[in-house]
Order: structure tokens, then sequence, then C-alpha cells
């Protein structure tokens, strides 16, 4: 089933046209970022899982189209439509340094240890950042854990890209908050065992850096 988005805050349909497709390459960029995380932990042997049957999360992102048409005056208007997202809808973090706290919700138990299922997207927005050289950033990532299929997958939507940038460029749009993005990024992000079975550099962390 699919369905059709909208930006209640844009009335100018030619502005929400950009809008429709800027949220689309946003979201392809992510996606692609989300496809080399998922072969990175798939090689990373900690992260394997202890109980054989089990299989860790994917982290992927809905595929989105714009549909362009005319409307009866003549003007230039833009549909928005992506797949529908069935089950319990969550925001995991943010590009304003929110990250939710995963207690009490699902784990697995990895030969690196326990982790939260959601430790994979807080470690994923961390890996965005590292992978790049801290010239992108991932966030604001929301969506639902599915675990109708062979193997669990994250379906998110509308994520953030916060980017370095020169002379106040938004190369992602106006939820691209930039440095000050990375830096309530590192500032409220704690590593996790994902992070750790990563390599990646701590920023906080439940780990230690010793061990």
């Amino acid at each position: 089933t699919r369905w059709r988005k909208e930006s209640l805050a844009i009335d100018d349909e030619e502005r929400k046209v950009d809008f429709h497709e800027n949220f689309c390459r946003v979201q392809y960029k992510a996606s692609l970022l989300a496809k080399e995380f998922n072969k990175v932990v798939a090689r990373a042997p900690s992260l394997s899982p202890v109980d054989s049957s089990m299989r860790v999360p994917l982290v992927e992102f809905l595929k989105c189209n714009v549909y362009e048409y005319t409307a009866d005056d003549g003007m230039k208007c833009g549909l928005l439509v992506e797949d529908f997202l069935k089950g319990k809808f969550t925001k995991f973090n943010s590009n304003n340094g929110y990250v939710r706290n995963s207690k009490g919700e699902r784990k697995i138990e990895l030969i690196g240890g326990e982790v939260y299922m959601a430790d994979f997207l807080q470690a994923f927005s961390h890996w965005t950042h590292s992978s790049t050289s801290a010239t992108f950033l991932v966030c604001d990532l929301q969506g639902v854990l599915n675990l109708e299929g062979r193997r669990p997958k994250f379906m998110l939507t509308d994520p953030c890209i916060c980017s370095k940038r020169k002379h106040g460029e938004r190369k992602f749009g106006r939820s691209d908050m930039g440095p000050k993005g990375f830096h309530v990024f590192r500032k409220n992000h704690v590593c996790n065992e994902v992070c750790k079975g990563l390599g990646l550099p701590a920023f906080g962390s439940r780990y230690s850096t010793s061990s």
C-alpha cells in the first residue's frame, strides 16, 4: 500500500514540489548509506547473534516518488508518494540532539554482548558521521521495526542529513543543521556495543574503551 504525504507548512505549489524533490533526494542518500552500513555490520564478528537462528536488524529507508501534474488552473503541482508503514511508529533520534531511551524494548544477544535492537540505529547515525569523515550525519531516524519477514528490518522515513558546508549553504534542505547538528549529536549520543563492534570512535559510551 502506498500513500500520499503532504507538507502542511508550505502553501505555494512550486515550493512544495521543490520540498518533495529534496525529501526524496535526502531519503535516497540515506538509503545508500544504510545499504553500506548493513554490509559493514554483517562483516563485524562481534555483531553476530549468539543464537544462530536470530538475525540482526537491517536498516532501510522507504522508496519515495514525486508525481507531477498540472492542475485545472494550469499550475504545476506535485504529489509525494511512498509505502505505508504498518506498526508502531517511533522517533529514535533527531537533528537537535534527541536520543530515544530504549529501556524496556526488544533486545538481541550478540557475541559482543546484549544490545537493544534500536542500538543499531543509534550506531548507524554514528557510523554515517565517522565513515564520511564528518562530512555527513544521517539523523532524525523514525519509522517502524518490522518483524514479519525472515529478518527484522527498521523501515524508516523522512530522515535529516546534516552536512559539512560552506558559507551557510544547506545542501539537504531546511533540516540540515550543518556543524551544529554534528555538535549536538556528539554531545548526546551514547555509544553502545554496536558502535564498539564497528570500531567507531567513542563520544560517550556504555562500554569501556579499554576493554
